[in-house]
């Protein structure tokens, strides 16, 4: 029992903290000031889905499992919170900082991600819900979500992270860059003057 209290008690932490290890290669790569509106809304447009598509009928309880376990638990939760992370290790950032200072350029860029989340957060959810589908049965699912798994289950959860941060850097690294690229050139707009 005391294993699993450790497990739940942790599980948001090590989600976040992988997928946020995994995807800190898209700070680098995000440049607000070169993606124009409606670049972001043709990219948004063009890129399929990065999740494979269902193989039918025994996938559906997976996916079903995997939805409830991510809602559940709140494990998308920290789409937010990653794309600050990211945003504010650009040039874009500090080029707002520059033009309003660190504190209003904090306050701008979160507020800008804040508005876009929602827009965002069904994919990055489904995302995550499809990464664990693709390592976990649908019974092992819903152990998780209960929330007293048996230990053989609990240790794979803790196995299988790294593998569930790489499905999940695979399917939503674009997702990542679109979010924080638009919240930052939204950003840029309301700091010059």
């Amino acid at each position: 029992m005391g294993l699993y209290r450790s497990t739940v008690s942790s599980k948001t932490n090590v989600v976040t903290g992988l997928i946020f290890g995994m995807l800190m290669q898209v700070s680098g790569q995000v440049v607000a000031q070169e993606v124009a509106e409606d670049t972001v809304q043709e990219r948004v447009q063009e890129t399929p889905s990065t999740a494979p598509a269902q193989g039918g009928a025994a996938d559906a309880p997976a996916a079903a499992s995997a939805q409830a376990f991510v809602h559940d638990r709140h494990l998308g939760d920290s789409l937010g919170w990653l794309g600050y992370q990211v945003a504010s290790r650009t040039v874009t950032f500090t080029q707002i900082v520059e033009a309003v200072g660190r504190t209003k350029a904090q306050e701008v860029v979160q507020d800008q991600l804040q508005d876009l989340q929602p827009q965002y957060q069904q994919e990055w959810d489904s995302n995550l819900a499809a990464a664990y589908a693709a390592s976990f049965s649908p019974d092992e699912l819903q152990a998780l979500n209960v929330g007293d798994p048996p230990p053989d289950v609990a240790n794979k959860f803790r196995a299988k992270q790294r593998d569930v941060g790489m499905d999940m850097k695979s399917r939503s690294s674009e997702l990542l860059k679109i979010y924080v690229s638009t919240a930052l050139d939204n950003a840029l707009k309301k700091a010059k003057p």
